[in-house]
């Protein structure tokens, strides 16, 4: 927050919605307690899996976004075989890009191109094989401050070359790629960004505010050394930071594990919503392996973290016996109308457990802005603003109750004003007309009270 604020400056937040995950915009709060709200699952889960003879063992990792230009919304996939990955590619294709289309963001096709042909199909929905014809995995992105129609849509892509071998001139680590349509990649136009083997979900975020570019990937740097005996040491969360997507900066890590979380964090995919940065990451149950669980945490600037305690999963395993009992990892969250669309990769085992990993891509719902609920007991609860600046003539609320039993459950709304100091006395804090008495009480499910 602003030290202008203890200065007797208001804050000013704008028209932008303001979600309460924090105290920042609080001055005071009375028995409330946080409540950390997790989406419900689609019940025709998953609404991706293996379909097609050219497509690996496992599918995972979406991309998906609405695309006004292709009226729909597009996904882009990972195909992948454990299999291969553990011959190091001498069997066959690691990692690869495929694409998929809908009209609802629930219902799926995979449309048939002529731009990758695998196994002696001419027609697949693979869009990327890598530069080595061995391994991609990335994340597209549509860049609308790009002024070349041939550079609009973006990857960013781990491509590993075979371990033993190397390629002349190049090495494993980061890629970003272009295209004209998110279909069409042209491997050798690509900029080469971080010569590391960052094996996260390694994603671009456009910060509205500052005009940064964030990438999140693995850090190169890390405390148990540089010896690699410790498996995995290096699972933490970092961050580059660039102007043009081309200069970056030095990767720093933003989150490592504490005390209250186990030592592994694999996954992460981090979103800008509203006036917060939004974090998913993941954790395992040991120290480099077993079941994964998404947590939540959240930050003002993309760089300072916190973490929502106690913790918890964001977003569940399934039951034992369910296609997602061993792993769920968030990969994309989509506004559509009232609601937010999740879209994870399931796992019915988690990593290293028996057997090879069967991936499916799910799909999950939460009502907007509804990640944590400040909840009132079966006693009056306040919270009070700090003193704000923002335009408009009308202020509403995102409501819901939680049921207490033979409790009417309502929300009242005072406005209310400073007085100067030595004025106190007898100061009349509520505007007129806007006092709690007057107001009128808000109950059930609104979005906009």
């Amino acid at each position: 927050m602003n030290s202008d604020y203890f200065y007797d400056k208001p804050l000013e937040i704008g028209d932008e919605r303001q979600i309460v995950l924090d105290d920042l915009i609080i001055e005071d709060a009375w028995r409330i307690k946080p409540v950390l709200h997790q989406p419900l699952k689609y019940f025709k889960n998953p609404v991706i899996y293996k379909t097609e003879p050219w497509e690996a063992e496992s599918v995972g990792h979406p991309t998906v976004f609405w695309d006004d230009d292709f009226g729909c919304y597009r996904m882009w996939y990972m195909s992948y075989s454990p299999k291969n990955y553990y011959t190091r590619g001498e069997t066959g294709i690691i990692h690869c890009m495929c694409y998929a289309e809908s009209k609802d963001g629930v219902n799926w096709t995979k449309p048939l191109l002529d731009v990758c042909k695998i196994g002696g199909f001419d027609k697949t929905n693979v869009v990327y094989c890598g530069a080595n014809g061995l391994t991609a995995r990335g994340q597209v992105f549509r860049d609308e401050t790009e002024k070349d129609p041939e550079k609009r849509y973006k990857m960013i892509c781990l491509e590993i070359f075979p371990w033993e071998k190397g390629a002349e001139g190049k090495c494993s680590g980061l890629r970003l790629l272009y295209s004209p349509d998110g279909l069409h990649w042209n491997p050798e136009k690509a900029y080469f960004i971080l010569d590391y083997h960052s094996d996260t979900n390694n994603h671009i975020v456009f910060d509205r505010k500052t005009k940064n570019w964030l990438l999140y990937c693995r850090p190169t740097m890390y405390g148990s050394g540089r010896s690699g005996h410790l498996r995995h040491h290096r699972r933490r969360v970092s961050i580059m930071v660039s102007k043009d997507l081309i200069h970056w900066y030095y990767p720093r890590t933003v989150l490592f594990p504490d005390h209250y979380d186990p030592p592994d964090y694999d996954h992460v995919y981090v979103v800008q919503y509203c006036n917060y940065f939004i974090m998913f990451y993941t954790v395992m149950e040991g120290d480099t392996d077993g079941r994964k669980e998404t947590r939540f945490a959240w930050s003002r600037d993309g760089f300072h973290w916190e973490r929502f305690y106690p913790r918890m999963a964001f977003l569940p395993r399934g039951d034992e016996q369910s296609w997602d009992a061993g792993a769920v990892l968030i990969y994309s969250m989509v506004e559509k109308d009232d609601d937010l669309l999740f879209y994870y990769t399931g796992s019915h085992r988690g990593q290293h457990q028996p057997g090879f990993p069967m991936n499916g891509i799910g799909l999950a719902f939460l009502k907007k802005d509804r990640f944590i609920e400040q909840v009132a007991s079966d006693e009056p609860g306040y919270i009070l603003t700090r003193e704000l600046i923002c335009p408009g003539k009308f202020l509403k609320i995102n409501t819901g109750f939680s049921g207490i039993p033979n409790k009417q459950q309502y929300i009242r709304v005072e406005i209310v004003r400073r007085p100067e100091i030595g004025n106190h006395a007898f100061f009349n804090y509520a505007y007129d007309g806007f006092s709690l008495e007057e107001s009128i009480p808000v109950s059930g499910d609104r979005m906009d009270a």
